[in-house]
């Protein structure tokens, strides 16, 4: 299997990130189970060029599609056993956290979430070899409705990928706060999004809680 040079990941111009993301998002075995997350959502939907540089590509799903996904990357030379949530030392109970991979030099993360009742939780692995330490962390969001976070969306092209709403970008994107993120949002409200989804969405947001559920040591 594919050990993949971790060293070598840096950010990288709009039109890698989206040629990386645009692989995983229409490829046959995940297509609709796969949805994208983070500041290349509002620039792949509208089709224009971020102008920015990006650090990796975030995909949510389901946490019964994670098998699907370690398939995939199995079957494209693509799967690090190091990069496996499920091989980190500190994760005694084998609890699903993601995988990440490491695709033409651009770092994918893959995170699954699940709801119980209404209250979503959304997980991901920090990696002692991208960031210097294993943890394994789950937001949970009370009170939070999937159609609001998720969706199908047609692009410009015509082809349809899965990806978080615009509406749940820009709550992300003003709860971090960071330079790039002005220039996402910007992006967004350029585009146009759902007032009542948005504010829906801030106030489950508003909400959250982050556990770190296990770390290395």
């Amino acid at each position: 299997m594919l050990q993949a040079d971790t060293a070598a990941i840096k950010s990288v111009p709009f039109s890698l990130a989206c040629s990386v993301a645009m692989r995983v998002l229409t490829a046959p075995m995940l297509v609709g189970k796969v949805f994208l997350e983070g500041g290349l959502v509002p620039w792949i939907a509208s089709g224009r060029d971020s102008r920015r540089l990006h650090g990796d590509v975030d995909i949510s799903l389901r946490i019964a599609d994670m098998p699907d996904v370690r398939t995939w990357l199995v079957g494209e030379g693509l799967y690090d056993p190091r990069l496996d949530s499920l091989n980190l030392p500190c994760n005694e109970e084998r609890g699903d956290f993601g995988v990440h991979s490491v695709i033409d030099g651009v770092l994918v993360s893959f995170c699954p979430y699940f709801f119980e009742i209404d209250e979503l939780h959304q997980r991901n692995a920090a990696l002692e070899v991208t960031d210097g330490f294993d943890a394994l962390l789950e937001a949970v969001i009370p009170c939070s409705m999937e159609a609001d976070r998720t969706e199908l969306r047609r692009l410009p092209t015509g082809v349809t990928i899965g990806c978080a709403t615009l509406e749940a970008v820009r709550v992300s994107k003003i709860m971090s706060d960071r330079e790039k993120d002005a220039h996402d949002i910007a992006e967004i409200n350029r585009i146009g999004y759902d007032l009542d989804r948005y504010a829906r969405i801030a106030k489950e947001y508003a909400t959250m809680r982050i556990v770190c559920v296990a770390h290395g040591e």
